[in-house]
């Protein structure tokens, strides 16, 4: 029985290990200022993507997703039933037949509830790296937990306590394997092309 446990220990500890990789960040050049040209009034600065004006006013980003959950518009679609008739119209025929556009009709108005669209925004200006540990974290929660519980440094848990031990660690794994997938996409939208690299 030792023996079991001191094997299901050491592979436990082997997924975690695996499970906290967290991927190598995109190497970005560096801009470097050149020097400052005066022309009159105006300073013009060069550095080594190109030409800009020291004194340019910075524009407010453009928060496209934000503006679509401020408009509403998922709710819309979903009231407006296009999705439902497209796949009434056979339009897509493997993903009809398992009602995957109701479905996705039905959780529209909750994205804009959960203010989903602007967290994903905000994400955005988070480092993918960050992420993908925060993410690594939590889907290594369970096991680690299951490991010291295993190896006797963590009681398990008795009575009533039990529910809310499996909820948590569902709830880590849930969010970690989601915080992954969206650390994934961000990390290949902050990629710069490659005519950008030098």
């Amino acid at each position: 029985r030792s023996l079991a446990r001191f094997i299901f220990a050491r592979m436990l500890a082997a997924v975690a290990a695996l499970l906290s990789f967290t991927a190598p960040l995109a190497s970005r050049p560096v801009a470097q200022r050149g020097a400052a040209v005066s022309m009159g009034e105006k300073v013009l600065s060069l550095d080594n993507m190109g030409l800009y004006s020291g004194k340019a006013a910075q524009k407010a980003p453009v928060r496209v997703l934000t503006r679509i959950e401020d408009l509403r518009v998922l709710t819309s679609l979903a009231e407006a039933g296009v999705l439902s008739a497209a796949e009434e119209a056979g339009v897509f025929s493997k993903l009809e037949s398992a009602g995957a556009f109701s479905t996705a009709e039905k959780l529209l108005p909750l994205v804009e509830k959960f203010k989903l669209l602007s967290l994903f925004e905000e994400l955005l200006e988070v480092e993918a790296g960050l992420l993908f540990t925060a993410a690594n974290f939590l889907i290594v929660f369970t096991p680690v937990v299951l490991t010291l519980q295993i190896c006797g440094f963590v009681p398990f848990p008795q009575g009533p306590v039990i529910p809310v031990e499996a909820l948590a660690c569902l709830s880590t794994g849930a969010a970690g394997f989601a915080l992954f997938a969206t650390a994934f996409i961000i990390g290949n939208l902050q990629e710069e092309p490659a005519s950008f690299q030098q």
